[in-house]
């Protein structure tokens, strides 16, 4: 037998094909976007005009299903295209509902 075909044999065999991707599937949970009240909103808008590029935040933000946390160096900002670029990665400035970073505290 040629050891092409002897490997063969012994290949993993998945029996239950699929049943990975339906549990993963299962676990997640669709939650709704939060609604920021108007103080909340006013301290986000604060926050995102003092951030430079360079900066090193970490923002909670909606994706459609589920909130993300994200931590990393701010690449880009566009106010007039709504968007923050973290490392690779645009974001909407619209779906961040928190965000941290050095700077960024509210002044005493």
């Amino acid at each position: 037998m040629p050891n092409k075909n002897r490997a063969a044999i012994f290949q993993s065999f998945d029996s239950l094909k699929g049943l990975k991707e339906l549990l993963a599937q299962q676990e997640k949970i669709i939650v709704k976007p939060k609604i920021l009240d108007e103080d909340a909103r006013d301290e986000l808008d604060r926050q995102i005009h003092l951030i430079q590029p360079g900066m090193i935040v970490c923002i909670t933000y909606y994706d459609g299903q589920h909130y993300i946390q994200k931590e990393g160096m701010v690449s880009k900002l566009d106010l007039n295209e709504k968007y923050m670029q973290i490392v690779k990665q645009k974001i909407s400035l619209i779906a961040i509902i928190e965000m941290e970073g050095v700077g960024l505290e509210r002044p005493l």
